[in-house]
Formats: C-alpha cells, sequence, structure tokens
C-alpha cells in the first residue's frame, strides 16, 4: 500500500476541484492507493477516483470537504471523513463504503444505489431521498446515529436505512416533518417517535429477520464510527419499528388535483402574494388558444395521400384538411410526415386572457 498526503492549500492558496481531483488521478495512476486529503471545501472527493486495477482498493481520510463527498463512487473505495460535511454525501453511491464523523448536509445518500454510507451524528433535509435498488447489485445501506431533516426518504425506491434516534430527546420526530413521500420501496428501520408521515406508507413492528438484521450491522456500524459502547443503550430492540410503502391494494384513491390544492396544499402556495389561484387545471398539452403552434395547410401542394389524417394524435384533421382547434394541440406531426410539405407551423402570438 502506497501512501500520501495532498493538500488542498498550496503556497497559501486554496486549489481548484479540479486541480485536487487531477492531482489525486495521477497519484493513483502512479501507483498509490490510502490518501490523506487536506481539503479546503473542494468536491466531489472520493467518488471521481478510479484505481488502475479495479480489484484494487482506493482509500481516502478527508477532512474540511466541499460537496458530494464519495458521489457516485465505486465499490472498492473506502472514504473516512474526519468531522461533518456539506450536502450530498454518497450522491449515487455505487458501492462505496462511506463513513462521516460527525453531521451530514442536506439529500445525504440521496440516489445511493449500493453500498454503505455511516453518518455518526444528524443528517439535513431530503436525504435518503430517492434509494434504490437493483437486484444485480448489494442493496444500499444507510446508518444515521442521530435523526434526519425533513422530506427524508422521498420516493425511496429500494434499499435500507437505520435511524438510530440517539440523542434526539428534544426534538418530536426522528424523521424530521413529511418524511416518506412517494416510497414505493425499500424499509426504514427506525428508534424513537416520528409524525407527519406520507400516507403511502405504513408503521410495522420487527420480525426475526429485521431483528437480526439490525443486531448484526449495528456492531459493524458503531465500530465504523467509533461508538461500540452504544451498542447495549441502541440494541433494545423494543424501542425500533419499520416503515414499508404500502401494497397498491392498500394505497389511498388518488384525489383530483384541485381538491388536493385546496385540502392539503400549503395556504395561498408560493406565489399567494402575487395572484390569486383559480383552482383550474389545464391539460398538458393545450389545444385552442393555448397551443405553442398552429398548424397550416397549403392546398395547391397536397397530394391527398392522407399521411397527415392518419399520423395525426389527436385526430384532428379532417378529410378536407380542416383542423378542429379544440382537438389540436400543435405538435407538428402533420407537418413531419408530409412528403410535400403542405403544412407548415406557424407561431400563435395569442394573449391567452
Amino acid at each position: 500500500m502506497k501512501s500520501i498526503t495532498i493538500e488542498g492549500i498550496v503556497n497559501n492558496e486554496r486549489i481548484s476541484t479540479q486541480d485536487l481531483l487531477q492531482e489525486i488521478q495521477s497519484k493513483i495512476d502512479e501507483g498509490f492507493t490510502d490518501f490523506e486529503i487536506h481539503a479546503c471545501g473542494q468536491h466531489d472527493i472520493g467518488g471521481s477516483s478510479w484505481a488502475k486495477d479495479k480489484d484494487e482498493t482506493l482509500t481516502f481520510n478527508i477532512t474540511n470537504p466541499g460537496q458530494r463527498v464519495g458521489a457516485m463512487a465505486r465499490r472498492g473505495t473506502k472514504i473516512f471523513v474526519n468531522g461533518s460535511t456539506p450536502a450530498d454525501v454518497g450522491w449515487l453511491n455505487s458501492g462505496a463504503e462511506i463513513v462521516v464523523k460527525g453531521d451530514c448536509g442536506d439529500t445525504a445518500a440521496h440516489c445511493a444505489a449500493s453500498g454503505h454510507i455511516y453518518v455518526s451524528g444528524r443528517v439535513g433535509t431530503r436525504s435518503g431521498a430517492l434509494m434504490k435498488f437493483d437486484p444485480k447489485f448489494e442493496a444500499p445501506e444507510f446508518w444515521v446515529l442521530k435523526n434526519t431533516g425533513s422530506y427524508s426518504f422521498e420516493f425511496m425506491g429500494g434499499g435500507i436505512a437505520v435511524i438510530c434516534g440517539f440523542d434526539c430527546s428534544d426534538i418530536d420526530s426522528v424523521l424530521g416533518k413529511r418524511s416518506c413521500v412517494g416510497m414505493v420501496g425499500g424499509t426504514i428501520y427506525f428508534r424513537g417517535p416520528i409524525k407527519d408521515l406520507a400516507d403511502c406508507v405504513e408503521v410495522q413492528d420487527l420480525n426475526q429477520e429485521d431483528i437480526s438484521f439490525l443486531e448484526n450491522g449495528m456492531d459493524r456500524f458503531l465500530t465504523a464510527i467509533d461508538k461500540r459502547g452504544l451498542k447495549d443503550t441502541l440494541l433494545n430492540i423494543n424501542e425500533w419499528r419499520k416503515i414499508v410503502p404500502l401494497p397498491p391494494d392498500k394505497k389511498t384513491e388518488r384525489i383530483p388535483v384541485a381538491k388536493f390544492r385546496k385540502e392539503n396544499w400549503v395556504e395561498g402556495g408560493i406565489f399567494g402574494d402575487f395572484i390569486e389561484d383559480d383552482y383550474k387545471v389545464y391539460e398538458l398539452a393545450a389545444t385552442g388558444d393555448g397551443r405553442l403552434q398552429e398548424p397550416q395547410w397549403d392546398k395547391e401542394k397536397c397530394v391527398d395521400c392522407k399521411m397527415c389524417i392518419n399520423n395525426c394524435p389527436q385526430n384532428a384533421i379532417s378529410d378536407d384538411y380542416s383542423v378542429n382547434p379544440n382537438k389540436c394541440i400543435g405538435c407538428s406531426f402533420c407537418a413531419t410526415v408530409c412528403p410535400k410539405h403542405a403544412w407548415s407551423m406557424k407561431d400563435n402570438k395569442k394573449e391567452i386572457s
């Protein structure tokens, strides 16, 4: 194992992220595998570095990093952060082991696809969002000693999260507010109070498989963050529960957007100071005056092949080549398929009241 220290400040000047990452990669190419990185806010450290030999392990010990530590890091990479980190730790982690000896900013483990992320403190808003699982690879694991910020685990599609709730007696939810919105897969183990969960999930008691997972994984987690003395405190299994997505037959019926905005949306909305919401919901593709373009037909060029009629997705063109504006969305299919360029598109300049 060849070790080297790389500084983020050289000759009393902070070097750029690009220069730092290029220096790391050049040393990897020279055969170095063990890095001490004294950073100064440079981002993407550890994730964008690739060993010459895919079976070789790269190890990074980092202080004072910027965002996205370990972003897209691959299997065979070990990253240790001495202290806290800003946002996006382990973003799209693809197999690395990432240990943070402190707190993480927002969106920790965002889109994590494999590997392990261990945090010895708290994590910020939207952490664990979009975690996923590909059966070809090991499921991602995300272990947090304390708690998460609000909107955690949005649209989670797979993987495992463990929120230990240690030293959280002064908060009313270890998952923050509005957790698990859109969650469709994966499991979240938690210890401590929760509230404001999305209605697409349910809380369950642990089974024996869950207990075995926590017992086996807790020792590994606490060893990684140098907190083995907490094992007995955190493994009172009666204090743990899990969150899983509701199966399709248990999910609540979808409600119209207008009803959601009237009954569930934040009062006034983000533009409430400027406009009054009429609660109308428009189609994704506008017709009539709402079209961005209108088709124009040239009778002299037309050879009556009916390619436009047969390919119009809205059935808006009649046999005499007139266009029904209440069906037409201005998609330009007619102009695209016409072999004689009998159709052209005109920008719609009309003001919509």
